[in-house]
């Protein structure tokens, strides 16, 4: 038994000593240094011995932590990030309650020199734990600090909360186009967004809506909400182009409060008119299954001689898991055998509550898939109602999403999770994202720049998503 076990321990590290080397030399991956510290180990994926508080000095604004000895930060990239702690209660003690800048640090003694404070107030009292949060990963940067989209554009846009759908380059309108969703409001709608520089947005279809809920009247997977009684929009969550025709894949629900993936076809342009499938491509699985209430928030790519999709499949209990299906055509879908293809909810995605596929990337049987993850409160009987604590044992991103990386360099039957995850984090000290990720995710590349659209939640002025733009030379 114990040669078994040394055996199958030394497959798992030859397996994640490969898939590192893939990534570094076959597929180049664009987020390649830690995102958040809170720990000496700094080694996200456990929670690990906390960074404490071991001295403060108010008078000059410096702390004093003891830190590990190949501590990622140094006098050259600490501008690069902030320092949070929470506010020593319950629920509110994630490390990004109250967030300051950095001016310097010694690490020969670990003192930290404090910068002006972007939220919250005061200063971290001796003992606490603190968190390191980069705000730009891998040198991509917030150049624009608002939002790339105001929805006012849009006339008759339900609210200010914005969902990321798509975006894809039509070469016949020679612009680029942008899918987004109307959220956080019961009247769904889906708009369009188009651009020529991928900095400079107007509205599409002449600040009209692309899909409303009369265009899924006759629609049996899709009209309505979760509850059955109000008429909206299904949602967009990719694009692709193929055979002269655009397709979107799209989710919602039906009578019954059962969540469908379906697909809408144009043969004109990117913009439509679309012929919504009657039938969903996929739908939940049987009572008791693994997806038996939901699937949705599609994502696909070229695979083979076909296409591969990764979607979330929610049980009847609300917990959600990665589900993979793949098709010759982008119509006729089969589920993996080994579904679902994720199914850990550990560390920094400890909750169940939220897997969202989120860029797709592949090189052969290699297979590059980003989802976002949760921190789980800790609210079980004995901390919630004997100790009291509650979730205080835990910082980082308790109850805020954020995107982590998952490899497969088998076909998609096993998946490893990168040691930097998450790999992508939300700017706390951005009051237009300070809240957690969510949505979708892009990244596109031209000669002289690099470019990643996210979706993230805002505090200001009202709790609501944006979708947010991060650049980069293109080395």
């Amino acid at each position: 038994m114990m040669r078994l076990i040394l055996a199958i321990l030394g497959i798992i590290a030859l397996l994640s000593a490969c898939s590192e080397s893939i990534v570094q030399k076959d597929i180049e991956f664009f987020l390649s240094e830690p995102t958040m510290i809170l720990n000496q180990e700094q080694d996200n994926s456990i929670e690990g011995t906390y960074l404490m508080v071991r001295e403060i000095n108010k008078n000059d604004s410096t702390i004093e932590l003891e830190l590990p000895n190949n501590f990622h930060l140094n006098s050259n990239n600490i501008y690069n990030w902030t320092i949070g702690w929470g506010k020593d209660k319950a629920y509110y003690d994630a490390g990004v309650e109250n967030i300051r800048l950095i001016r310097e640090i010694d690490l020969s003694d670990g003192t930290i020199s404090l910068g002006r404070i972007t939220r919250g107030s005061g200063f971290p009292k001796k003992g606490q734990r603190v968190v390191f949060w980069n705000r730009n990963p891998s040198s991509f940067k917030n150049e624009r600090v608002r939002p790339i989209l105001d929805t006012k554009m849009w006339p008759s846009f339900a609210g200010s909360s914005v969902a990321f759908g798509a975006i894809e380059f039509d070469p016949e309108l020679n612009k680029w186009v942008m899918f987004v969703n109307e959220v956080d409001t019961s009247s769904v709608q889906v708009y369009a967004a188009m651009s020529s520089d991928l900095l400079n947005w107007e509205a599409a279809n002449n600040g009209e809506p692309l899909f409303t809920s009369e265009d899924f009247k006759t629609i049996s997977w899709a009209g309505l909400d979760k509850s059955g009684q109000v008429e909206q929009s299904a949602i967009v969550s990719d694009v692709e182009f193929k055979c002269g025709k655009w397709h979107l894949i799209m989710d919602g629900f039906d009578k019954n409060g059962y969540r469908h993936i379906g697909i809408a076809i144009s043969s004109k342009t990117i913009l439509g008119p679309y012929r919504i499938s009657p039938d969903a491509i996929l739908s939940p699985g049987k009572r008791r299954a693994w997806n038996s209430q939901a699937v949705f928030y599609g994502k696909i790519e070229d695979y083979k001689d076909g296409y591969i999709m990764f979607y979330d499949g929610m049980d009847a209990q609300g917990r959600e898991r990665i589900g993979m299906a793949t098709s010759p055509n982008l119509y006729c879908w089969t589920n993996a055998k080994h579904n679902p293809v994720i199914n850990q909810h550990t560390g920094w995605r400890s909750s169940p509550g939220t897997t969202e596929p989120n860029y797709i990337k592949i090189k052969g049987d290699t297979i590059l898939l980003m989802c976002a993850g949760v921190k789980e409160f800790n609210n079980g009987f004995w901390s919630r109602y004997i100790t009291g604590d509650e979730n205080m044992g835990r910082s980082g991103n308790v109850s805020d999403a954020q995107l982590g990386l998952f490899m497969s360099i088998d076909e998609g039957k096993s998946f490893i999770q990168s040691g930097n995850n998450p790999i992508f984090t939300n700017d706390y000290s951005n009051r237009y994202e300070n809240e957690h990720m969510g949505g979708n995710f892009r990244r596109i590349s031209t000669d002289s720049v690099e470019f990643i659209f996210y979706q993230a939640k805002s505090s200001f002025p009202t709790m609501r998503y944006n979708i947010m733009l991060r650049e980069r030379p293109n080395w």
